[in-house]
């Protein structure tokens, strides 16, 4: 058997290809870009890997902007207008965008493949988004008050956001790919916190209308469900597991509460009210049913073993 014997030159031309190669691909990996700037415009990019940093600060100076990108990411941080802009970005595709005016504060971070997190922020409003796993999305937008949204693991999605002038907090928190949003879109401001863990489970809270209020909802499980709706001064509380659909809208000045639980596939709970001082609680388990109100009779339908369960000023049930 005869064995080739590479040239001379075509093996050095072979060593330095596989070389270039090799630091190429370590250089990638391991590549890192940064801006900051208080009242100019930077752009950073690394055209071997595309990693990517953006900080703009020239709009009505002084400002802050500062970015960092490492792993094939691209961070962008706008600010203007007296504002503070800062995102980080790590991992292919990933991307964090922080956008600030108006003496406003926004902070973004996404890690992870194709990871994404946005922040905006107005008027002297706080905005922070950060996003943790493979397509998993943050967007924190804050025209006032204070907003927070985390999305952790992968095809988690986390929206916050405070709509109006009044001020407010709204903070979201998805983990395991779930989906969670806060709202305030009260003109009297409010309290909206959405708390998703697992596959498909969601969770909704919104403070609307007038009067502002405070709407909190929980879900935990594959297939759990839980909202919550407060107006004009209301508290409502849901809480979904293990595959629930639950539903607390509370709409009255004052001390109006609406609070509802369930547990298991195919629960169905709903409590809600819309008069001063009324308190409506209602749950169920084991694909039961339970629905309360202070304007009704309340419905309690065990099933399966299940318990349901009523107490509201329309009447009691289980």
């Amino acid at each position: 058997m005869r064995t080739r014997i590479l040239p001379i030159g075509e093996a050095i031309a072979a060593v330095v290809l596989a070389l270039a190669v090799a630091q190429t691909q370590a250089f990638a990996s391991s590549d890192k870009e940064s801006c900051s700037t208080t009242s100019t415009d930077i752009t950073v990019e690394n055209v071997s890997d595309s990693t990517k940093v953006e900080c703009s600060a020239s709009t009505g100076p002084p400002n802050k902007a500062t970015a960092k990108a490492s792993d094939l990411g691209v961070a962008e941080s706008d600010a203007e207008d007296e504002s503070k802009a800062e995102s980080s970005a790590s991992g292919d595709g990933a991307e964090a965008l922080a956008d600030s005016v108006d003496g406003g504060t926004a902070k973004t971070s996404a890690s992870g493949e194709k990871a994404l997190a946005t922040a905006g922020a107005n008027a002297d409003a706080n905005a922070d988004a950060v996003a943790k796993g493979e397509d998993a999305v943050a967007s924190s937008q804050a025209a006032s008050g204070t907003t927070k949204a985390t999305a952790q693991g992968a095809d988690s999605q986390a929206v916050a956001a405070v709509e109006v002038t009044s001020g407010g907090k709204a903070t979201s928190t998805a983990t395991g790919g779930a989906d969670a949003t806060a709202e305030i879109t009260s003109a009297a401001g409010g309290d909206a916190v959405a708390s998703a863990k697992d596959a498909t489970a969601m969770a909704f809270s919104r403070v609307e209308g007038g009067g502002g209020g405070k709407a909190n909802s929980d879900s935990s499980g594959e297939g759990s469900d839980a909202a919550a709706f407060a107006e004009d001064g209301g508290v409502a509380k849901a809480n979904a597991s293990k595959g629930a659909d639950v539903t607390a809208a509370a709409g009255a000045a004052g001390s109006c509460k609406a609070i509802a639980n369930g547990s298991g596939a195919g629960s169905e709970v709903e409590a809600q009210c819309d008069n001063t001082g009324s308190v409506v609680t209602a749950s169920a388990t084991k694909g039961s049913m339970a629905f309360g109100s202070d304007s009704g009779p309340p419905t309690c339908t065990p099933m399966n073993g299940g318990k349901a369960r009523v107490r509201s000023p329309g009447g009691n049930c289980g």
